[in-house]
Formats: C-alpha cells, structure tokens, sequence
C-alpha cells in the first residue's frame, strides 16, 4: 500500500513538473511579426518619415518581418508593452523607469552620443557616453544668470514626463528654494526643438532641454542667430542616456538579436544616418536596470509635486 501511494505521489509529482514546464515555455513571447515602436520625443511627422527605413534595416538584420510605429505618447506605449502588443520601445530614461517598475520593460541596450561642450559643440575627439545633461537656456537679453534667476519666470519644456526637460530640472530648482509648482509658469511646448523655439520667438524667458538641443536648428538658414539670442546659463548633472528597451517574456534568443541588429546598424554608415536620424543617436551599449536607480529617486521626488 505504500509503495502504491509513493507511486502515485511520483507520479502526480512528474505530472506536475511537466505542466509548469509547458507553461513556462508557452509563456515564452515569439512573435511572427517583430513590433517596434518609437516615442514621439521630437516631430512625429519627422519620426514617420524615419521609421520604414529602420524597419528595413532591423529586417535585413534579423531575418524575420517587423513592423516599426510612432506611439501617441509614451503612455500608449507603455500600456502597449504591457500588453505585449509592442515587443521593443525605444524608450526615454524616465519612460523607460515607468514601464520597468510596472513590469512592462526590460532594457537591452542603452544609447550612446558624443558629448557636448558649452559652446554647443560636439566633443569628436573623446569617447562617446551613455549619459547626457540637460541645459538650462535664455533669451540673451532676459537678465537670467543663474537657477535662481527663475523664479517667477516662463520656462519652456518638452513634456512634463521629459527626464531632461523637467524631471531633473524640477528638482534642480528645488535645490535652489523654488517650488516648481507655485515658483515658476511652465509651457508645455510638445518638444526639444519648439521647447527651444519657444525662448528664440519670445515666448518663454527660458528653457530647459537636452545639452544641446539648440543643435537641431544648425543646418536651417533662418535660425542663423539662434546661438546669440537663445544663451547656455547652466548645466544639471548627468542623466542616463535612453533605451531600447524589450517586454520581459520575449525569447532570449529574439531579445539577443535585436541587441546585435541595434548595434549593427548603428556600425553600418546608412544604418548610422537612420538611428542618428531618429534620436541622435551614434551608437549602443548593454544597458541593465540598475544604471536608472538614480532615476528613480529623482521621481519619486517629483511624485510629491502635482503636475
């Protein structure tokens, strides 16, 4: 009789095992068609233009069909990877902390840049780096020389979601006793580039955007004196650079490859134009959970504000 009851517990056991495996492997996400969708952090026109070429690239890299979108805004995106509608968000730092803290993002590989000196410059000749700073900018002429000079002043942002443009500006001015709820009027200007010339047209007295956005007007005539009237005051310390990021169930194997295609086309010439194209970016690095750590602190500041 008990051999009887150890062979059936046995065998319930292997049963058991043998379900939770299955489970396991079916949990597994492997698409048939790669979703790949991007933030619209700059023009979404512009953006548009820019994703049939990508989705090429990834598709010569990988071998398999993808299909590359522009999300309304990093809400949509977020929800759609938490869905598993959307298998790889190139995600913005603070986008990217919101969906991995909600268990829909994994990041991969982190952006590279080259860095920018106060000038507006790109540093060519040092190495390129996986963080950024944000800029403080003014209107030359607006008598603003410093953080504190901005109290009770028009400051132009990208969103209010912009890791750059206001989560570590927000906490920037409050190390220096401006409340950035009550302390300043803040604008909303739907990205870097209308951020910037937001402060060139009159609009805003100042602005904070990525070091250095004023970079995105350096090939059109018309802003030829943008340098002059629109000033560097201040930097913030460095931010992690953005993401491309995965959903967590996705297939280790798919996950490697779109790691190596990134990186691939980012060494390949044409490739190059195409990603730079999107976000400036000019290379990638493998990116873990960790390296945002900072990020979140920041947030969870910035959750206290209401905005």
């Amino acid at each position: 009789m008990k051999k009887n009851l150890f062979l059936m517990v046995l065998i319930a056991l292997l049963l058991t095992t043998g379900a939770y495996a299955k489970g396991s492997e079916d949990s597994v996400v492997k698409p048939e068609v790669l979703e790949v969708q991007l933030i619209p952090s700059r023009d979404a026109t512009y953006l548009d233009a820019q994703r049939l070429p990508l989705q090429q690239l990834l598709e010569a890299q990988m071998g398999m069909k993808v299909n590359v979108t522009v999300a309304t805004d990093y809400n949509a995106l977020i929800e759609a990877m938490a869905s598993e509608q959307v298998h790889v968000g190139l995600l913005a730092t603070t986008a990217y902390v919101l969906a991995a803290d909600e268990g829909a993002a994994e990041a991969i590989l982190k952006s590279l840049r080259f860095d920018v000196d106060d000038n507006g410059a790109l540093m060519k000749d040092k190495p390129l780096v996986s963080g950024y700073k944000s800029q403080l900018i003014a209107a030359a002429d607006s008598g603003i020389k410093s953080v504190k000079d901005l109290a009770g002043r028009k400051i132009a942002i990208a969103s209010f979601t912009s890791t750059s443009g206001f989560v570590w500006p927000a906490n920037l001015l409050a190390d220096n006793g401006i409340d950035p709820e009550s302390g300043v009027e803040w604008i909303n200007a739907g990205g870097h580039d209308n951020a910037v010339l937001a402060v060139y047209n009159g609009d805003a007295d100042a602005a904070f955007t990525f070091k250095d956005a004023r970079n995105l007007f350096d090939k059109e005539s018309f802003f030829d004196d943008l340098m002059k009237k629109v000033v560097l005051i201040t930097n913030t310390s460095l931010i992690p650079n953005d993401t491309i990021s995965v959903i967590p169930g996705l297939d280790p194997d798919l996950k490697k490859k779109i790691a190596d295609a990134f990186i691939a086309i980012s060494e390949d010439p044409k490739g190059h134009e195409i990603v730079f194209g999107i976000y400036s970016h000019e290379g990638y690095a493998p990116a873990k959970d960790s390296d945002y750590n900072e990020v979140r602190t920041y947030l969870e500041r910035k959750n206290q504000w209401d905005f």
